[in-house]
C-alpha cells in the first residue's frame, strides 16, 4: 500500500465527515427557519391543547383552542369527538395557574348542564 492509497482513504474519510457534518447544520438550519416558526407546519399558530386530563388507559379530555374557540374534546384510542363548545375561554398564557382541580370542577359542570339539557 502507497503512500498515495493512504493518502486518498484520509482525504475519502475527510469528506464523508464533512458531508455529515453539513447535513446536521443544515437540519438544524431547516428545523429552526421552518418547522418551530408559528404557524408552520406544527401548527402552534393556530390550534393549541390548553389542558388535558387522562381518565383510563386508552382515554382522555383534552380542552382545544383553535383560533380563539375552545371545544371540550373526548379522546380515546379509536375515536375522537367534540363534547361541547366551551362558552368562556379559559385563559393559557400560564399553564402552571390552570389546576386540576379547576379542570376537574370544569368537566363536572359540562356533565350536568349536557345532563340538564337531555
Amino acid at each position: 500500500m502507497g503512500s498515495s492509497d493512504v493518502f486518498s482513504i484520509i482525504l475519502a474519510l475527510l469528506g464523508t465527515i464533512g458531508v455529515i457534518v453539513l447535513t446536521y447544520y443544515g437540519s438544524r438550519w431547516y428545523i429552526e427557519r421552518f418547522i418551530k416558526r408559528p404557524g408552520s407546519l406544527s401548527g402552534e399558530h393556530h390550534m393549541k391543547v390548553i389542558e388535558r386530563l387522562i381518565v383510563g388507559k386508552n382515554g382522555s379530555i383534552i380542552i382545544v383552542d383553535i383560533q380563539g374557540v375552545q371545544y371540550l374534546v373526548g379522546v380515546t384510542e379509536h375515536n375522537i369527538q367534540i363534547l361541547s363548545q366551551l362558552d368562556e375561554p379559559i385563559s393559557y398564557q400560564k399553564k402552571q395557574e390552570i389546576s386540576k382541580e379547576s379542570f376537574l370542577s370544569m368537566v363536572k359542570s359540562f356533565s350536568q348542564k349536557e345532563k340538564q339539557n337531555e
